[in-house]
């Protein structure tokens, strides 16, 4: 079974967090459930083109799902139009910690069934009790276990040749990612950790904004080959989006002073500006486009010019 994990386009707290950093300055803003900013309804808008359009042929073989919070249903909402499918809202794909509130003020949940059938149509919520709120990091992991189980077990039970899109969130998707390849760390994990941060005390692997993750489950590898039933294939794929429309892997929690000029984690919200212009190494615009086409045009001309003519 083929599996894209997908990161979320870019939210406003994504916006705050790239602004203050992590810490007090951003959980005193935060909100509990932000919808997408302009910058990532754009994102989404990229994706769902990008992906529909390599997605469409296998359509029937595929099956899409996101988390409950506003951003990731926001986010699977065009690629779901552009393959016209439906999409599965799943109770165990949101964000670590799940819907909790770090200012004090407002509600703590998120919406249930109804609100999100209604905003959302053509979305399945049946999944989705009223009232979702906070959990533990306990809860967390379990959730994350849980959801490898019902993968590995999903992939090996006729489901070999299907494809599921799963749209989550940033922590969630690199704990699962660590559990889908690395079995071992499911025991690993501290009970007793109060903080996402402390599920990863080793590694930790983050994702772009509608970064694309693609793994393969349900393996039977001829004898010789690696016998392992899980293989990555790649990790934070986003070459749908050019520099300045990547955004979400966040510098200043990384600890750096100044962007890397060469990197390619992106730049937007961030207010960090590398110096490597991605879109004018990789993106053919349609102006350089046509004076290729033009100088080919020239090229034949002058090469039939050149060669020998027959007399009559």
């Amino acid at each position: 079974m083929h599996l894209l994990l997908i990161r979320h386009g870019q939210s406003n707290n994504n916006v705050l967090e790239a602004e203050h950093g992590a810490g007090s300055a951003f959980n005193n803003k935060r909100s509990i459930d932000p919808p997408l900013s302009d910058l990532g309804i754009l994102q989404a808008e990229l994706l769902g083109k990008r992906l529909g359009a390599q997605l469409r042929s296998s359509r029937k073989r595929l099956k899409l799902m996101c988390s409950s919070m506003t951003r990731a249903l926001q986010t699977i909402e065009p690629l779901a139009k552009e393959l016209q499918l439906p999409v599965k809202v799943h109770p165990d794909v949101h964000e670590v910690k799940g819907f909790y509130n770090t200012s004090g003020e407002g509600p703590v949940c998120g919406s249930g069934k109804q609100a999100i059938e209604r905003q959302f149509p053509g979305f399945d919520a049946s999944l989705i009790p009223d009232g979702q709120g906070p959990e533990t990091i306990a809860e967390a992991a379990a959730r994350g276990s849980r959801l490898v189980k019902m993968l590995k077990s999903w992939a090996k039970s006729g489901h070999d040749e299907d494809i599921l899109v799963i749209v989550s969130h940033n922590d969630f998707l690199s704990l699962l990612g660590r559990l889908l390849l690395v079995p071992s760390a499911d025991a690993a994990v501290d009970v007793a950790a109060t903080e996402p941060e402390q599920l990863f005390n080793e590694s930790y692997w983050p994702m772009n904004n509608t970064g694309v993750s693609h793994f393969v489950l349900g393996l039977r590898p001829p004898a010789g080959a690696y016998q392992v039933d899980v293989y990555l294939l790649y990790w934070n794929r986003s070459d749908h989006m050019s520099e300045c429309e990547r955004s979400g892997v966040q510098l200043k929690n990384i600890g750096f002073t100044e962007s890397a000029e060469w990197a390619r984690v992106g730049r937007g919200g961030s207010k960090r500006y590398h110096l490597f212009r991605e879109c004018a190494v990789v993106h053919c615009h349609g102006f350089w486009k046509g004076v290729a086409a033009s100088g080919m045009a020239a090229l034949v001309v002058l090469l039939l010019a050149m060669s020998p003519r027959r007399r009559p």
